[in-house]
Formats: structure tokens, sequence, C-alpha cells
């Protein structure tokens, strides 16, 4: 490859960056930022595509966060990239937090225990349990058997909850996003276009 690097990182350094990436958090949010602002769409679209990245950070199916938020963009007319960019509320800073909420309120919707789950046990679950989904792909092609049947309490215990908790919460924090974000880019923009407009009034005297 082209762009591979010359000298492999070691596991620690690949998990340092992407927790803290080289260029810093507040220079890849500001960045994002700016982008966001300079957006040729309207104020609602861009609000509701930040609504649906923080929407879908509360979903138990990692790895899918940006594709889920990409598809309800697309079905509601929603900004692609401010959805992309939505989904930057979950990260390896804030995801013990959605994971530990998530799973208490749907515990408690489902009557149990709200402290059921030790947050340091769930990401050996899911590890597991992708391991066991990867087994039983194999398998289709012979290569071993399938393990999906070993998935029943993983489902039943970590996914549902995890899911009902995050469904809640996702709503609430992407609706409190919407509001929240749109009068703000609307304002922004009716800033930015009364700006253009003294600019293009200045080069039209001087012209």
């Amino acid at each position: 490859m082209v762009f591979k690097r010359r000298d492999k990182l070691h596991w620690v350094e690949s998990v340092r960056a992407y927790v803290l990436p080289r260029t810093g958090w507040k220079r890849t949010l500001t960045y994002m930022g700016h982008r966001l602002k300079r957006l040729p769409d309207t104020a609602n679209r861009i609000a509701l595509g930040l609504a649906f990245g923080v929407f879908t950070s509360w979903s138990p199916f990692f790895g899918l966060h940006i594709i889920l938020a990409l598809i309800l963009a697309r079905v509601f007319r929603a900004n692609l990239f401010s959805a992309a960019a939505g989904t930057f509320f979950g990260s390896p800073l804030t995801f013990p937090f959605i994971i530990t909420f998530a799973l208490k309120l749907g515990n408690w919707m489902l009557g149990r225990d709200p402290e059921e789950h030790d947050i340091r046990k769930i990401g050996h679950a899911f590890s597991e349990a992708s391991k066991a989904i990867w087994q039983s792909f194999k398998s289709l092609f012979g290569y071993g058997k399938s393990q999906l049947h070993g998935l029943d309490d993983f489902l039943f215990d970590v996914m549902l909850p995890y899911f009902l908790g995050g469904l809640v919460l996702g709503s609430l924090f992407g609706g409190a996003t919407y509001y929240a974000s749109k009068p703000l880019i609307e304002a922004y923009q009716a800033h930015r276009r009364k700006k253009m407009a003294e600019k293009n009034k200045k080069k039209a005297e001087k012209g």
C-alpha cells in the first residue's frame, strides 16, 4: 500500500490515537463546527441531521452509528454531513456514560434491577458476542459450528435493555439537539447573509 505506515503502531498507541487524535479533539471539533456553519442547506435540515447523529449514538449497534444516522437523514431529508457529524456525540469518552445510563433505564423499564450490569463487563460481553457472530458466519462456509444459540442471554440481558434505554434517551438528547441547534444555525446564517450583502454592496460601490 502506498500510504501504509512504515512503522506499525503499538496497540496502545492506536487506542491513544483514537481517544486523543493527534490534532486534538478541540481542533477536530472546531473543524467540524466550521464545516457545519458553511453547509449550503437550511437550518432545519442541518439541525435535523445533527439530531439523528446524536440519536443513533445511543444505539447498541456499535460500528453502525454513522450508517444508521445517514439512513435516517436520507429518509427524512436531513443533511447527511451534519448527521455524520452528530455521531461524534458518541466517543470513547462518552460511551461509558451512554452505556451505563441506557442500561439502567432499560432495566428499569423492564422491571429489572437498574444496578444489574457491571459496566466493566459489558465490553467483554460485546466482544464475546462479536466472536460468536463471526464464527457463525464462517460456519456457513463449513468452518466450525454456529454459535448463534449462545447469543440468547446476551440479546435478552444486554441488548434488549440497552436498546430500550437508548431509544428513550436518544430521542430526548436528539430532540434537545434539534431545538438547541436550529435557532443558533438560523442566527449564524442570517448574520453570514448580512455580511455577504454588505461585502457585495461595497464591491458594487467601488466598481
